[in-house]
């Protein structure tokens, strides 16, 4: 053979040695790098996404109006140009108290009691599928966001550095009380309107999975109940031990006190446990005005898309 023959089939084959290692590179480094910056990326889309919802959550439990408010959650990532194969993902709500956070009941002078009135919260999360970069979730309880390890079933607080300071803004727009002064026995009510938030999950849309784009979404709908001739007004704080309940607490008796100040024919019963988080008013109903009892609700409703 002569050398003229062997040249071109060298070259061929140190050509064909050099695209082999080239895409071998591509496939060991270069693919996976990009996939991993692109779930990245993905991954802080979603951050921003419960980070957003969760203000959008605050504002529903502070405005206490009829609202519709949603933020869209990328639920997979990891694709870019040369490599088009997502990961997925999974949003879910549910109850996070479901023997609820507070109850409330009342009596009046027609009706000597009601059954208690229960209101709850939520928690939900998105949790990744075959992640390209790491199995790095996020929740939501409390009105805080949490980032979740999916792997490991671990859990820590985004923007505190531990769990002791951990702050809950939410649980001062959760229950509080409002005094409307009576125009014609000056010094007394004639009623006192009770606003308090429910949050429930969408009973029929609690959960989505895919790769494409999700939705979590809220709608927030006040209801209003009059109850005549009032006699008494029972709260009961039953949020878990700890810093949210307390700040729950913290709002009601503060509601309380201003109320008491401007009521004279508001009367609060102590109860015999002082660190029981209970409040018990009673309403004197002579000398006039009778009071009038507004249970003021805002239901918001918590769905994925």
């Amino acid at each position: 053979m002569s050398e003229d023959a062997v040249a071109p089939v060298v070259a061929a084959m140190l050509i064909l040695a050099v695209v082999v290692t080239f895409f071998a590179a591509w496939n060991a480094y270069y693919v996976p790098s990009m996939k991993a910056q692109s779930e990245i990326s993905h991954i802080k889309d979603v951050e921003s996404g419960f980070m957003r919802f969760s203000s959008d959550i605050e504002a529903a439990a502070s405005l206490k109006k009829n609202m519709r408010l949603s933020e869209q959650i990328p639920l997979g990532g990891g694709d870019f140009t040369f490599d088009s194969v997502k990961s997925g993902g999974e949003l879910h709500i549910w109850d996070s108290l479901p023997s609820g956070y507070v109850q409330q009941d009342w009596t009046s002078q027609t009706e000597p009691g009601n059954p208690a009135q229960s209101f709850g919260l939520v928690k939900f999360t998105y949790k990744p599928v075959n992640n390209f970069w790491q199995e790095q979730g996020y929740g939501w309880m409390n009105g805080n966001v949490y980032v979740l390890n999916t792997e490991r079933n671990l859990s820590t607080p985004l923007l505190f550095y531990n769990s002791t300071d951990i702050t809950y803004d939410l649980a001062g727009s959760l229950v509080e009380l409002e005094a409307v002064p009576s125009y014609s026995s000056p010094g007394n009510c004639s009623s006192i309107i009770v606003h308090t938030i429910n949050i429930a999950p969408d009973s029929r849309h609690f959960q989505i999975s895919g790769n494409g784009n999700g939705m979590l979404a809220l709608e927030s709908t006040v209801n209003s109940e009059r109850i005549l001739n009032a006699t008494s007004l029972n709260i009961n704080i039953t949020a878990p031990p700890g810093r949210f309940g307390t700040g729950v607490w913290d709002s009601v008796n503060a509601s309380a006190g201003n109320t008491l100040a401007i009521c004279g024919n508001v009367k609060r019963i102590v109860p015999d446990n002082p660190d029981q988080q209970k409040l018990q008013l009673i309403f004197e109903t002579d000398p006039y005005p009778n009071m009038t009892l507004v249970r003021e609700t805002t239901e918001i409703s918590i769905g994925a898309y």
